[in-house]
């Protein structure tokens, strides 16, 4: 019930994020709608008021001319220029760049000029003196005429260059919201999608005491396969128990000891005494010194006794090679296992898979590693342990470590002609 109240939450949450991104994109594209239709709308103005400049300039020039109807003109002039005044004050409004705004104002001082200038050059025609207006109009009347329409593609390149990094910059926050909701949504689905395929499940049911019990569930792929690991091997003594192949095979979980049910710090072993381990493993050159650092790897997991099984040379079953905690004899009187045998240790040669039995009443609890290679599994790390520590996930993960490393040290059996032969036709 809490982890579908956890995923709901994770569901509603991704959700939210996702439409909240949603919403931050749409608002970022009105924004960039509107910086576009501003840029429009200042470039449309000042290509209309560069042609009202030299509509003026135009009419000046005429009112000059011989035989040309001066009140006529001059009133076109007077026009153009309250055009030309009114558009420098709407394009002043628009923009908020510093340089488009000095810009613009240099426009205004030069047609301010330019007003004073044309007011001189009609007196001058008032006062039958036409070659002087000419003057006045040809002279400094296209200088400013010039300086103000300069001035206006001035501003109009500098509002471009504004608002084209005002669209970038929100089109990079667009891409910077797209990701971010992209790896949100990615991360979820990741999250939501069931888990299948683990090795194990651990699961926790409420016992009569009102104390947390461990239930430990094989994987689904192994549930047809009795995991018993080892044969109730023990020091110095082995019981064999036969498995017949018919017997239906059972998968319950048995009930933790109140060690194990008990509320307490999960173990974890010292990763530093870990590490020194697998270092030494390394250094290994002769077979010699692996007893004793199979019985370090066992105080390291609180095993009572480890194992190592290699394939041997019919590559149809594992014999025990070296272990530690059972005697010599004990490790003799195992024998091969079957690779299709019913227990962990075969279970874990055949699936490459840990395996983990839980303990009982009557039994301790185990592990079952694979020794894996480029070229396969060549055997099986088993291991007994104390205290129902193979339901630890640290004390798993530090058994998987171990095999590594003792998979590049151990190899298995030559094969026989005979399982040399019978692979050749296999294959």
């Amino acid at each position: 019930m809490t982890r579908r109240l956890v995923r709901i939450g994770l569901l509603v949450v991704t959700l939210v994020a996702l439409g909240i991104s949603g919403n931050q994109i749409r608002l970022f594209e009105l924004e960039l709608d509107d910086e576009q239709s501003f840029e429009r709308v200042f470039t449309d103005l000042s290509w209309t008021l560069a042609l009202t400049l030299a509509d003026l300039r135009a009419a000046q020039q005429a009112y000059v001319a011989v035989g040309q109807d001066r009140l006529y003109w001059t009133d076109r002039v007077n026009r153009h220029l309250e055009t030309v005044q009114d558009s420098l004050d709407n394009l002043r409004q628009l923009t908020t760049n510093a340089a488009s705004i000095e810009a613009l104002d240099s426009a205004v001082d030069a047609v301010s000029d330019l007003a004073r200038l044309d007011g001189r050059a009609r007196e001058h025609v008032n006062l039958e003196q036409p070659l002087l207006a000419s003057d006045l109009i040809f002279t400094d009347g296209l200088e400013l005429v010039a300086r103000a329409a300069t001035n206006i593609e001035l501003a109009r390149a500098n509002e471009r260059t504004t608002r084209n990094d005002i669209v970038r910059v929100v089109r990079s926050s667009q891409v910077t919201v797209l990701a971010t909701a992209t790896t949100v949504g990615v991360i979820a689905i990741l999250l939501l999608i069931p888990m299948k395929g683990e090795k194990n499940s651990f699961s926790f049911a409420a016992t009569g005491s009102g104390e947390p019990t461990v239930e430990v569930a094989t994987n689904p792929e192994q549930s047809g396969e009795s995991l018993e690991i080892l044969d109730a091997v023990s020091p110095g003594t082995v019981e064999r128990s036969s498995v017949h192949e018919d017997d239906e095979p059972s998968t319950s979980t048995s009930e933790p000891s109140p060690a194990t049910t008990t509320a307490g710090p999960v173990p974890i072993p010292d990763l530093l005494v870990a590490a020194d381990l697998c270092t030494d493993l390394c250094k290994v050159t002769e077979t010699e010194d692996l007893p004793e650092l199979l019985a370090r790897a066992a105080t390291l997991m609180n095993a009572s006794g480890i194992i190592i099984w290699v394939r041997n040379s019919s590559g149809n079953s594992l014999r025990p090679a070296i272990g530690h905690g059972y005697t010599q004899q004990a490790l003799a009187r195992l024998g091969s296992i079957p690779e299709h045998g019913h227990n962990a240790t075969a279970a874990a040669y055949r699936s490459a898979r840990m395996q983990v039995v839980a303990r009982d009443n009557t039994s301790g609890g185990a592990l079952a590693a694979p020794l894996l290679t480029a070229h396969g599994c060549v055997g099986v790390l088993s291991a007994e342990l104390r205290e129902g520590w193979e339901s630890s996930e640290a004390v798993q993960a530090t058994a998987a470590i171990m095999a590594a490393q003792l998979a590049t040290l151990l190899s298995a059996d030559p094969p026989t002609e005979t399982a040399t032969s019978k692979a050749e036709a296999h294959g």
